[in-house]
């Protein structure tokens, strides 16, 4: 298989993540959007998501550009691991809206596959933390997106809120 069909497949891929990640969003309600019910507020695993994945897209650290109006510490969900707590002491103040997350995922999605296409999938992941491939910091990445966006579904689930389609690629299902 060609890089080419690779970096199609992964586009694929981070598409259907996002849309699974801007559906779970876009169904909690105003009130459980940005409450003290949960460690994380619902706007913040969300922010956590797209800021790593956007970081994470990139080559480097040095090459993050953070989103418009980012909040500084929001992409930190604090933790017991020295990693967790990057910006240990910053006090999240205020939060992201709804709409600025939605248009987040949209600026996330936008360009991927010529982002993936921009650094070779055999060279090293940029990262010295992630000692291994670009190709399998994306595999990694996409999983990130799918592990907090099922944390975000379960919420929701709890609260008896369902609907939530399984993306097999990056079209959105038309149904169950």
């Amino acid at each position: 298989m060609d890089n080419k069909t690779i970096t199609e497949i992964l586009a694929s891929q981070y598409k259907a993540s996002l849309g699974m990640l801007r559906q779970a969003a876009g169904k909690v309600p105003d009130e459980q959007w940005n409450n003290d019910e949960y460690n994380n507020p619902n706007w913040q695993i969300t922010y956590h998501v797209l800021w790593a994945t956007k970081y994470y897209l990139g080559a480097n650290n040095e090459s993050y550009v953070p989103f418009e109006n980012a909040i500084e510490g929001a992409e930190s969900l604090g933790g017991s691991q020295d990693w967790e707590n990057v910006n240990e002491g910053i006090k999240v103040e205020g939060f992201h809206t709804k709409g600025e997350v939605l248009s987040f995922v949209d600026k996330v999605t936008n360009n991927l596959q010529t982002t993936i296409e921009a650094l070779p999938l055999n060279d090293k992941s940029g990262f010295e933390w992630y000692p291994y491939t670009r190709l399998e910091l994306h595999i990694n990445n996409i999983r990130h997106i799918q592990h907090h966006t099922a944390q975000i579904i379960e919420r929701l689930k709890a609260k008896g809120i369902t609907g939530f389609s399984w993306w097999a690629d990056e079209n959105q299902p038309q149904g169950w």
